[in-house]
């Protein structure tokens, strides 16, 4: 059976304690701009931005990506979902452009985001915000800013679960192999 590992609690705090880091870090470029990768990391993305300017009166553009389609693995069935629309409605040339998902494994997510980024221009720079780095890298990516890195079993992951699409509510739940999801 799955286990909860964190609740509403930790990630609210999770969230606060990277809007303090990406507050305090002052970027080249034209500003920054925030990258929420769908599903998960958009609806973190918009927390992260609440945050930014109810904490620190940072007003950051903020946009939408689904790099469904720039996966590597795509041949193999991952990733078989509908692919949403991106919504990026600013400049990204010269921009400091921070990546957010929920969970941080493999890289390959990151990889195919950082692909279909490009293909709508330039930016500065491009950071990375994950809530969990749960390890299993098969590329060389990693977090600029981190909620936390755990271990999990090989076979097993992490799933976060979001209020605004899950009825489980704000949790993060470590599932191990052959476990069903929570």
């Amino acid at each position: 059976m799955a286990s909860k590992i964190f609740d509403a609690s930790w990630l609210a705090d999770c969230v606060e304690r990277l809007a303090e880091g990406i507050a305090a870090r002052r970027g080249l470029g034209s500003g920054k701009a925030l990258i929420g990768l769908r599903t998960r990391g958009a609806i973190l993305a918009d927390r992260l931005r609440d945050t930014l300017w109810k904490r620190h009166g940072l007003e950051i553009p903020i946009g939408y990506l689904d790099a469904t389609l720039y996966r590597d693995d795509l041949h193999r069935g991952a990733g078989l979902k509908p692919v949403r629309p991106s919504e990026l409605d600013f400049a990204l040339n010269d921009r400091d452009i921070i990546l957010v998902d929920d969970v941080l494994c493999t890289g390959r997510s990151i990889r195919a985001a950082m692909g279909a980024i490009f293909d709508y221009g330039r930016p500065a720079s491009i950071a990375l915000c994950v809530m969990i780095d749960r390890g299993g890298r098969e590329l060389p990516i990693h977090p600029d800013y981190l909620g936390v890195k755990m271990e999990v079993s090989k076979g097993g992951f992490v799933r976060l679960k979001l209020r605004e699409i899950d009825p489980q509510g704000d949790a993060v739940y470590v599932v191990g192999p052959g476990e069903p999801e929570p």
